[in-house]
């Protein structure tokens, strides 16, 4: 009986802690989650390095020539980033302008058909449209200016990523070692299925978001848009949320496009319907692997409750997390049909 109030004693004890310190267990977990993604982008060059050198070097200048070529994209194209952002934000009362004349329009024309609005809906959707103009460009600006200086916040991350790199064979094995032998073999099953499924989707779907949005900011560049980088920007990374992302892209296009007149806005739509139509039958087809495909209500219902649990990060990682958990599941089952057949 004392052996248990012992018991109970500590795990609240534990919780206690641990709620406690959760702030600095949060940014722990931060640190290594980005060493992690770090290390996962770097490994097929460290993999091919080994082949020359020993490990420590070949983590070393995979992860050297990654930071040269991260350093020298944002040196070319964060000053431009938050220069347009800022640009964008200042034709905010133009659009907004543009927003009212239409909204009024479409009033008229439902007032002509006898098709009458609720005033409190109508003021509802007027003033919703005009917060979302108003924070839209100003926050991409802010983002973009709090990512430049909070750098030095992760210095951390190449670090936790060069031992990542070098020591992941050790490491693999120590974190076996923790396991009941009898769950080795499934345990090694399910982390060899999760990383095939995550690895090759993550790293496909980086690539397929960077050719979409140097795509849609080169074809905005040829439209005569004078923000088509940010906006280029924000397809690329609006295009990392599946079915949904491409959408809110586009609109968003469409929307900053219109203080340029009617005839560039067409235009950058033809451009964003031309760049999808390339990702839907080629980019995707040959840059994410077809094994990785989960049904389009999975997607979606992944990514709303993904955003309304964790926000951005959650609609990011929902389908990496719906991979994880079909991975488990079907090893899972699997197992389970070897040992009725034993």
């Amino acid at each position: 009986m004392l052996k248990k109030r012992w018991m109970i004693a500590s795990l609240v004890l534990i919780g206690v802690l641990l709620f406690w310190m959760r702030g600095w267990i949060g940014q722990a977990a931060g640190q290594l989650l980005w060493g992690m993604l770090t290390a996962v982008a770097a490994l097929p060059a460290a993999r091919w390095l080994e082949k020359r050198m020993p490990a420590g070097a070949a983590a070393a200048l995979s992860l050297f020539a990654l930071a040269a070529g991260a350093a020298a994209l944002m040196m070319l194209l964060v000053p431009p980033l938050i220069t347009q952002a800022k640009e964008l934000s200042a034709l905010l009362p133009a659009l907004r302008a543009k927003t009212e004349t239409a909204l009024q329009y479409a009033h008229n024309w439902m007032e002509g058909h006898n098709l009458r609005l609720n005033p409190g809906m109508q003021n509802a959707v007027l003033l919703k449209s005009q917060e979302v103009l108003t924070t839209a460009a100003s926050s991409l600006a802010l983002r973009l200016g709090n990512a430049a200086g909070n750098l030095s916040k992760w210095f951390l991350t190449p670090v936790l990523a060069f031992y990542f790199l070098r020591d992941r064979l050790q490491i693999g094995q120590w974190l076996k070692s923790l396991l009941p032998l009898a769950y080795r073999e499934p345990a090694v099953w399910v982390v060899r299925e999760v990383r095939r499924e995550t690895a090759g989707y993550l790293r496909g779907q980086l690539l397929v978001s960077a050719a979409v949005g140097a795509a849609t900011a080169v074809g905005l560049l040829l439209c005569g848009i004078p923000s088509w980088l940010a906006l280029g920007a924000l397809m690329g990374v609006l295009e990392m949320i599946p079915y949904l992302g491409p959408v809110a892209g586009s609109t968003a296009v469409a929307l900053f496009a219109l203080p340029y007149g009617a005839e560039r806005t067409l235009w950058a739509l033809a451009v964003v319907l031309l760049v999808q139509q390339l990702e839907g039958s080629l980019l995707s087809p040959r840059l994410v692997s077809g094994a990785t495909r989960l049904h389009p209500l999975t997607v979606v219902l992944c990514v709303m409750i993904g955003g309304a649990a964790a926000g951005v990060m959650g609609v990011l990682f929902s389908v990496p997390l719906a991979l994880c958990v079909r991975a488990v599941f079907r090893v899972v089952s699997l197992l389970r049909v070897e040992r009725q057949r034993i």
